[in-house]
């Protein structure tokens, strides 16, 4: 998560519960494991030749410009001059400053274009690009390989490959990002903000140290059609993580569409609304959350959620619904949740676990449990 360390250091005591379970399943041992091609096909094929290639104002940016081992300065200045841009067809060494993205910028990477990052990652905004206080971006088949091996020392749980912070109507299509120190992909505000209009189309999103991705404050979040495998080595370690830092943030139609999330550390999906509990009335947050289409495979949990676990005497309001899901291979029950009652609504419809024992565990599990249904 990229809020400051006092928020960090808050949310942990609150959300106390779901951390230990994180650190129970580091603590056991992880494995990462190949995701088949099959797999990968289905989700991640970046389009070389869709018309986002042929405007006619395309900055070219040749190769030849990159010289010697950090290359952070020249790429930074056409991004900083031009609007539409191809970037070279190589790989791209960016240092700890990363890469920041203003407003009204299109950014095509080609089929062998790579950032790395070279780091290290120290504390907040240690982000590889950075769409900070921006509208209208779009970025187009990213390569990003985060400083998670690299030998320097590093230190906190930021480092987002691509960080979308109090930005509007931004689009990510077909990322590929593996071994960030921190998520693959963050989506939210630092000061009680949020983002809006922001759609993730396709990719993949492997290996992150944190969260697959992080979705702390937002408005029209649209997550789809992405495969995000191996999540582990921070909590919460998981495929995609809806969890507010604290009660300014907001959650209004977040929308997760046919995603696969695969052998991840905690949990293919997972809803932690701790942060918007509040003892002012004034500050109390309704969510509405739709998850259609999720397939887990063989992570701790298909789904899980934490909720009002807190002494606040207002916990969110609003409805999560998960319909037409597929857990497949967990390797504890299929859905996990905290057993403190809470006013949100979650409604379950179509949920299909490939273990007889764990479909009826999980149906058992939610069995007249105020504000949770399950429907056929």
């Amino acid at each position: 998560m990229m809020y400051k360390d006092f928020f960090h250091l808050f949310f942990l005591k609150i959300s106390l519960g779901f951390i230990l379970l994180s650190c129970e399943g580091i603590a056991q041992g992880f494995s990462t494991k190949a995701v088949s091609q099959q797999v990968v096909k289905k989700y991640y094929s970046p389009d070389y030749n869709s018309s986002y290639y042929t405007k006619d104002n395309l900055y070219i940016v040749r190769p030849e410009i990159l010289k010697g081992d950090d290359h952070t300065m020249t790429i930074q200045k056409v991004i900083d001059t031009y609007t539409n841009i191809l970037l070279p067809n190589a790989t791209i060494l960016i240092n700890k400053n990363g890469l920041k993205i203003g407003s009204g910028k299109k950014i095509l990477f080609q089929k062998n274009t790579k950032i790395k990052f070279l780091g290290p990652a120290n504390g907040s905004y240690s982000d590889v690009v950075k769409i900070y206080e921006a509208h209208d971006v779009e970025v187009i088949n990213p390569i990003i390989v985060g400083s998670r091996n690299s030998k320097l020392e590093q230190s906190g749980q930021w480092s987002a490959g691509i960080s979308v912070l109090n930005s509007k109507n931004i689009k990510i299509v077909n990322p590929k990002i593996t071994d960030t120190y921190g998520d693959g992909i963050f989506i939210g505000s630092e000061n009680g903000g949020f983002s809006e209009n922001v759609t993730v189309n396709g990719g993949w999103i492997d290996v992150a140290r944190r969260n697959g991705i992080s979705i702390t404050s937002g408005k029209n979040i649209k997550v789809q059609n992405i495969l995000i495998s191996n999540t582990f080595g921070h909590d919460p370690e998981s495929g995609i993580d809806i969890e507010p830092s604290w009660d300014k943030d907001t959650l209004e139609n977040i929308m997760i569409n046919n995603v696969c999330t695969y052998n991840n550390g905690a949990a293919g999906i997972s809803v932690n609304l701790n942060g918007l509990s509040t003892n002012d009335i004034k500050n109390a947050k309704s969510t509405n959350i739709f998850i259609d289409g999720h397939t887990d495979i063989g992570s701790r949990h298909g789904f899980l959620t934490s909720l009002n676990v807190t002494q606040d005497r207002f916990d969110a309001t609003g409805n999560i619904i998960i319909r037409n899901a597929n857990w497949k291979s967990s390797r504890d029950v299929a859905y996990w949740k905290t057993p403190q009652t809470h006013r949100v609504n979650i409604t379950f419809s179509g949920i299909n676990i490939d273990n007889v024992q764990k479909q009826q565990d999980f149906e058992r599990s939610i069995k007249k449990i105020q504000n949770i249904k399950l429907t056929h």
